[in-house]
């Protein structure tokens, strides 16, 4: 006996409420306030990309800070030349890599849960593990609450939102950082630094602002990719 249909327009509500609240909030008076927790959870995902770029290369990832402008910072070593441009890009394309992750992998009732659940212990393992300064230690732990509390006590409909809601947010937080992307340059502490871009190009010789568009394009790829994958391929009949 075939198994019943999925209630796949309920689904598909869920992931249009959640982009259709991600632009109303970055519009209405004081929306901008109810993102920042997202925004800040695509900071983390920005600089554990590049420490966990810096592992997978083998170097080494010392710590990360976050501070409450959205900046942030991961201490690691990874020998430069390519590896540099592997933990470059891993800073980058992070939030949008975590972002479609979460699209695609909670896309359903069923999974909703288990998506939040395992970000959730990520955010704890990296609490633990990485981040050092005091407002990184008190956010990510805040994050870390909020989305084992609805893994564990949410509803279900709630859960399928937010999990959407966060997916969403990181594949945008890529996209936030597009002045970044294009910037040679930033001052910290009085220190003029070269950005993840510039980095790249001093490797690989093209400019700066062609890898700041390659990437840009790549965070639009995945999140087009992870739509298709939740929300488009598995509407189509089978052959």
């Amino acid at each position: 006996m075939p198994a019943p249909a999925r209630p796949q327009a309920r689904l598909a509500a869920a992931f249009f409420g959640a982009a259709a609240l991600s632009i109303a909030l970055a519009v209405v008076p004081y929306g901008r306030y109810a993102l920042y927790p997202f925004a800040l959870l695509a900071t983390w995902a920005h600089e554990m990309g590049h420490g966990l770029a810096a592992l997978l290369v083998g170097g080494s990832f010392s710590h990360l800070e976050l501070y409450p402008d959205l900046g942030g910072v991961a201490y690691s070593r990874h020998g430069g030349g390519l590896r540099g441009v592997v933990v470059s890009a891993g800073g980058l394309l992070g939030p949008a890599l975590l972002g479609g992750l979460v699209v695609v992998l909670g896309a359903r009732q069923a999974t909703a849960r288990r998506v939040l659940l395992g970000l959730g212990l990520a955010l704890v393992a990296s609490l633990v593990l990485w981040v050092r300064n005091p407002f990184g230690m008190v956010s990510v732990a805040a994050l870390a609450a909020a989305t084992l509390a609805l893994a564990r006590w949410g509803a279900e409909t709630p859960r399928l939102v937010v999990t959407q809601l966060i997916g969403i947010q990181l594949c945008l937080g890529s996209l936030a950082s597009f002045d970044y992307m294009f910037t040679k340059g930033f001052e910290r502490g009085g220190k003029l630094m070269a950005s993840d871009t510039q980095a790249i190009a001093e490797v690989l010789l093209l400019p700066y602002w062609v890898w700041g568009a390659l990437i840009a394009g790549l965070s639009l790829l995945i999140l087009a990719g992870a739509f298709w994958l939740a929300w488009v391929r598995p509407s189509r009949p089978a052959a």
